[in-house]
């Protein structure tokens, strides 16, 4: 499949991959994202809710691929 990115969003605040990364299939896509989640909800303050936030996975000509959500509670 190749170089994917990785962007987080409630649908108003948005955390762009701007870097990417390669996923080789879709369960490595739906794994490298649910990652990506945790990695930023254990950076983010304590006090962020997010209920609603999802990870839309893009291909390198930008199609959308995947949207995962977020895991409930803290990562």
């Amino acid at each position: 499949m190749g170089i994917h990115y990785f962007h987080c969003t409630d649908g108003h605040s948005l955390v762009v991959d701007r870097r990417g990364r390669v996923a080789r299939s879709k369960r490595q896509v739906e794994g490298v994202a649910t990652l990506v989640a945790a990695d930023l909800m254990r950076s983010a303050p304590p006090t962020v809710e997010w209920d609603g936030w999802v990870v839309s996975v893009q291909d390198r000509k930008g199609y959308l691929v995947e949207v995962v959500p977020f895991p409930a509670g803290r990562a």
